[in-house]
């Protein structure tokens, strides 16, 4: 009774002094019950299966990734901890970031893996000379400028043949009202 009277002023945030007045105790025994309260109910959270009843209760493979995930666990390793297939752990990897908001990573990642290499390479110039990165954009942008020049001739010559037939067409027209008699 007295033990279970000492959990419950504890969970109140009473302190142990006021802990002792109320229940005429002693600060040790009320410090040993406190510590094995906290250290039953630091095992039952690290098993994962404490609820807010305190009934036993498994927690999900799904929540176990997500915290996994949250402290920083790779793919690979979740999937070992968890015991579950390599497919199982990248969906719930790719569900872990929509729920952190990171989606577009996962987006970016899919559509551009094989090249990550090569974006790192960039990454790793522009950090180690310490370009800003509105020159990047500038570069960019005159680089798309030369690809436009490229294909500028291609499209200078359909339009100097189109010029050229609507000129035909013209003589054409002109040296065949001459020729007609009035």
């Amino acid at each position: 009774e007295k033990e279970k009277r000492v959990i419950e002023l504890h969970l109140e945030n009473k302190t142990i002094r006021e802990i002792a007045k109320e229940l005429h105790m002693s600060f040790t025994p009320i410090s040993k019950i406190i510590k094995a309260f906290e250290r039953k109910k630091e095992l039952q959270a690290k098993r994962g299966e404490n609820n807010e009843n305190g009934q036993i209760k498994k927690i999900s493979k799904s929540s176990q990734a997500f915290k996994l995930f949250r402290e920083g666990k790779k793919l690979t390793d979740v999937a070992i901890d968890l015991e579950i297939p390599a497919q199982k752990a990248v969906k719930l990897w790719t569900q872990f970031l929509k729920l952190e908001r990171m989606y577009q990573c996962y987006e970016f990642y899919k559509d551009y893996e094989n090249e990550i290499p090569r974006f790192l390479t960039i990454n790793n110039f522009i950090k180690n000379n310490h370009v800003n990165i509105h020159n990047i954009a500038d570069v960019l942008k005159e680089v798309k400028n030369l690809l436009n020049l490229r294909v500028q001739p291609s499209i200078i010559q359909y339009e100097i043949a189109e010029l050229k037939q609507i000129k035909n067409n013209y003589l054409l027209n002109q040296n065949s009202k001459h020729q007609l008699p009035i």
